[in-house]
């Protein structure tokens, strides 16, 4: 019998990653939910709605602790074919350059960036041990310079730096890759999921027509 594709999603506490697994569960992967703190404090409470999926808890910018969840997944899958890289946190709404610190930016670029890089880096060899790997970046529209140079965009004079600066290396990050695993059999994607405007801190809504889009990505043989 042909074994289940094996996927991880990323800050699964939020809407975006239960959307996302739930989607997977119904394509018939097994799903490792890889929760923060808070988040796996959430869903553990939901006992019985997660008896389909594999929770784990984990610090995103800390190294150990996500070596030890690439220990969990090769322990009882011995590969990973999907890795979905959903975690984000934003700050800084409406600053002005004044009120920009360092700090704050550093706290999100952790998150939003240099996470993304460490987990790709150490689970790159549980990817390369599956027939048909993919990565998925979640990004942002306010990532996207040309949407923000658009004086049309809704959201072209959202103040927020640190996140949309954060998005757009995350872009940039993903397009480099794509060319560096070009050879290989790894696919990498960067994907925006949610209208902007359905979109809130913490409570996010993703129209019909995204959850198409996800399903035919997960479904392509390349990205």
């Amino acid at each position: 019998m042909k074994s289940k594709r094996v996927a991880v999603v990323t800050e699964a506490g939020n809407g975006l990653g239960k959307t996302f697994a739930n989607i997977l569960l119904n394509h018939d992967y097994e799903v490792i939910l890889a929760a923060s703190k808070k988040s796996y404090e959430i869903l553990s409470e939901e006992g019985g709605a997660l008896n389909d999926y594999k929770l784990v808890k984990t610090d995103f910018t800390a190294l150990e602790c996500l070596t030890e969840l690439k220990a969990q997944i090769y322990s009882k899958f011995g590969k990973l074919d999907l890795l979905i890289n959903n975690a984000e946190i934003a700050n800084g709404f409406g600053q002005k350059i004044e009120q920009i610190t360092i700090d704050e930016v550093k706290q999100v670029y952790e998150t939003n960036l240099f996470a993304v890089i460490r987990i790709i880096q150490l689970f790159k060899p549980l990817l390369e041990k599956s027939d048909d790997p993919s990565i998925i970046n979640i990004t942002s529209a306010l990532g996207d310079i040309d949407k923000m140079k658009d004086e049309d965009f809704c959201y072209a004079n959202y103040c927020m730096t640190a996140y949309a600066t954060s998005k757009a290396a995350l872009n940039m990050f993903t397009q480099l890759q794509c060319k560096e695993f070009k050879p290989s059999k790894i696919k990498i994607t960067a994907f925006d999921p949610v209208v902007l405007k359905n979109c809130t801190h913490n409570s996010v809504s993703i129209c019909d027509g995204i959850k198409e889009e996800f399903i035919n990505l997960i479904k392509k043989k390349s990205l």
